[in-house]
């Protein structure tokens, strides 16, 4: 199977904290897969990151308005690939989105178009004890890998200095891409050691990405598309806040995934365990509904009325909550909390808080 995967030469960096103390290394290496990529295609690298959701290089952005956006598909002809493909002709708006097969990408490669793809990155960070005499020893390190749709162009002059000395078997260097936007994805914790699981899978992930569906992408899109309008920069680590959309929950039914119930050890990965329903929603006051993937994406797909979702993610370590108007396609809420492996009920507390606030 053709696969086209880069990886950037690693990025050390040295933290001194005190002298005779530790230091602390990160490593980060990125991948990209043009598979199914710019699938809506499935999605690497970093950049500053709307909670969940992320847009960067606005001035790169402005100029790519209006012109083509090319989507590429594992098999542009299966069931699923018809899903989603429904889903971005009818909500993708900011340019025209092109399918096309993801071992063709390098065919269409320019600073003039955009592309759409699964990406991801792995940081590693190791604690090392140094000493007066120079000598260090290595303690224990750990690993925290992402993954996340990825909306990105290509930098020109990068780009055609490399064309030019370009060989047939050469991969597409990391540094060659400018991000605009950045979706985040909760994927099980077997891909997280296994990527390829994702990249070599169809435009539903193999059933490995949790927050996925042509329901979700349809939230994802039209919340993206209002962001690109804006053409301003937005993190993943900023607050989205809707009050007035939010009020309407302490009468309108939240649909909460059931996914949302899994519990993860950070000691072992597994994931196997739930949490309890009462212990992790008691505390929300107004109505709910935990429903399944496949129901919470045919409600969406359907709604001819807001229909109210919630979007939880754990991104290796980060956690983000967030809620979607799935009528409108509207990101309403959305919380960024770091070095946290499960959703708790203190996390529904300050969504109700912002429900009741006067």
């Amino acid at each position: 199977m053709v696969r086209f995967k880069s990886e950037l030469r690693s990025i050390i960096t040295l933290a001194d904290q005190a002298s005779h103390i530790i230091k602390h290394m990160n490593t980060q290496s990125f991948f990209i897969n043009l598979k199914a990529g710019i699938l809506i295609c499935f999605l690497v690298i970093t950049s500053s990151t709307t909670a969940q959701i992320a847009v960067s290089n606005p001035e790169a952005i402005a100029r790519l308005k209006n012109g083509t956006t090319y989507f590429a598909l594992q098999d542009t002809g299966s069931a699923a690939a018809r899903d989603f493909k429904a889903v971005i002709l009818k909500h993708w708006t900011y340019s025209k989105p092109v399918f096309i097969l993801y071992q063709d990408m390098y065919n269409y490669l320019s600073a003039d178009v955009s592309f759409f793809s699964l990406s991801g990155y792995e940081t590693t960070t190791t604690f090392r004890r140094h000493y007066a005499d120079g000598s260090a020893l290595t303690g224990t390190s750990y690993t925290n890998t992402h993954f996340y749709l990825e909306l990105w162009t290509l930098e020109e002059k990068k780009l055609d200095k490399w064309l030019k000395k370009k060989k047939k078997t050469d991969e597409l260097p990391t540094e060659l891409k400018i991000q605009l936007a950045r979706i985040e994805l909760y994927t099980d914790f077997e891909s997280l050691s296994r990527p390829e699981l994702l990249f070599d899978a169809d435009v539903d992930g193999g059933g490995h990405i949790r927050n996925w569906g042509p329901g979700y992408l349809k939230g994802y899109v039209n919340s993206l598309m209002l962001l690109l309008d804006k053409g301003e920069a937005k993190t993943l680590f900023s607050k989205t806040l809707d009050l007035k959309e939010l009020k309407k929950l302490k009468k309108a039914t939240l649909y909460i995934p059931d996914y949302t119930l899994i519990k993860f050890n950070k000691w072992n990965g597994d994931e196997t365990k739930r949490h309890e329903e009462k212990s992790l929603l008691g505390g929300y006051k107004y109505p709910y509904r935990l429903v399944s993937n496949e129901e919470l994406n045919r409600l969406i797909m359907e709604a001819t009325e807001p229909v109210y979702y919630l979007v939880y993610i754990k991104s290796s370590t980060d956690k983000y909550i967030s809620v979607y108007n799935g009528q409108s396609g509207k990101l309403i809420y959305s919380v960024y909390s770091p070095i946290s492996y499960n959703i708790k009920s203190k996390d529904l507390g300050k969504l109700l808080s912002e429900i009741q606030t006067k």
